[in-house]
């Protein structure tokens, strides 16, 4: 039985008719390490169109409204995979917003998954849940959580809701990363500071001494690229003395673990250490984020999110039922070159070998601005 959606696809701007395009009929992992520039010569122009008129599939529309059966080309690609990832080469972008939203009917309508992942507070999911099942009238979204409402995933927490009330299978909503983006700590500790007060009150001076610091430069922040620039303007006495309060909590949790469970339940344990394991990557993201803004960011360092994200993932995938689900031979020009070798990322082109980065990318003829982004 299949039950888990992330998804399969990426998302890039071209001039052309919406289509997914497959990169999965390669038998073997291309070999070559060095992403090269797209050749300008025919030959290599002309095979690659041919290649693309081979492997792409046009879809009709891009309603999220309208019916899904366009994307049947994606139920090969997808497979048996368990999990399956989909991503966008832009953030507010309205159409990569439309296309994600038919994708993800199609695989929980056609395909079976049962659980959406999402780049989303995984403290703050726990409390969307019981909306997006139903509590509550239609119109609350913003007051269960304003970053739903404001950062422009409304339209598909409607649908999520819409579609948990009407459909058989209705769709499970998960969380997998940092709180507020990694500009807040208090959607990720306050549901801890209730959970310590039952199992262990003498561990809140711990939460309190962290909180405390924090509240002084967090107030208004809603990303980590606002924290850093506040947290930079702390005493470096505090900023130490913010990272051992979590520190120490997390150690705390990790080694009264029996007793903690004993008081309460394993499942509420595992919930409220990795809300503490969020607090302690977004204590470091203050740090990396500031040194990357200011000119000293060290290599790979913002990759403490992704890290968090992934291990989110597999978190959710270790606690699912059984059964849980949650994409090679490329063209390439005369000299053995592969052709598709780089993507348009926001405004500029990042090279990358995209037969091995993506199974299918789904590429759209224009991009749009999503209004209903509040920044």
């Amino acid at each position: 039985m299949a039950e888990w959606p992330g998804v399969d696809c990426a998302y890039a701007a071209s001039h052309c008719c919406s289509s997914v395009v497959r990169t999965s009929s390669f038998p073997e992992p291309l070999q070559h390490e060095v992403s090269l520039p797209m050749p300008d010569q025919p030959s290599s122009r002309s095979l690659l169109a041919d290649w693309f008129r081979g492997h792409a599939a046009t879809l009709t529309t891009l309603d999220p409204h309208q019916p899904v059966d366009d994307l049947e080309p994606l139920r090969e690609i997808v497979g048996s995979a368990r999990v399956v990832a989909v991503g966008e080469n832009a953030h507010f972008v309205e159409e990569f917003s439309r296309a994600r939203q038919r994708v993800l009917r199609f695989l929980a309508e056609h395909c079976g998954f049962t659980v959406l992942a999402l780049e989303f507070g995984f403290s703050e999911a726990f409390r969307l849940e019981p909306w997006l099942q139903g509590e509550g009238d239609d119109a609350g979204l913003a007051k269960v959580s304003a970053a739903a409402a404001d950062w422009g995933a409304a339209d598909l927490m409607h649908w999520l809701r819409h579609h948990h009330r009407t459909s058989g299978r209705p769709l499970r909503f998960a969380g997998i990363d940092v709180p507020e983006a990694g500009g807040q700590l208090r959607p990720a500790l306050d549901p801890v500071a209730d959970y310590l007060r039952e199992v262990d009150p003498d561990a809140l001076p711990l939460l309190d001494a962290a909180l405390e610091i924090s509240d002084r430069f967090l107030e208004g922040s809603g990303s980590g690229a606002a924290a850093a620039p506040a947290w930079a303007r702390l005493d470096p006495a505090e900023q130490n003395a913010l990272t051992a309060a979590l520190a120490r909590l997390l150690l705390r949790l990790r080694g009264a673990e029996p007793l903690y469970v004993r008081r309460s339940s394993q499942r509420r344990f595992d919930i409220a250490r990795r809300r503490v394991e969020a607090a302690c990557h977004t204590d470091y993201m203050f740090h990396a984020m500031d040194a990357l803004l200011s000119g000293r960011g060290s290599g790979a360092d913002l990759s403490v999110r992704e890290i968090y994200m992934a291990e989110s993932v597999r978190w959710h995938l270790d606690r699912a039922a059984p059964g849980t689900r949650d994409l090679r031979r490329s063209p390439r020009d005369a000299h053995g070159v592969p052709l598709l070798n780089r993507i348009r990322s926001q405004s500029s082109s990042l090279c990358a070998p995209i037969p091995e980065a993506f199974d299918a990318v789904l590429a759209v003829p224009t991009v749009t601005r999503d209004r209903t982004v509040r920044f």
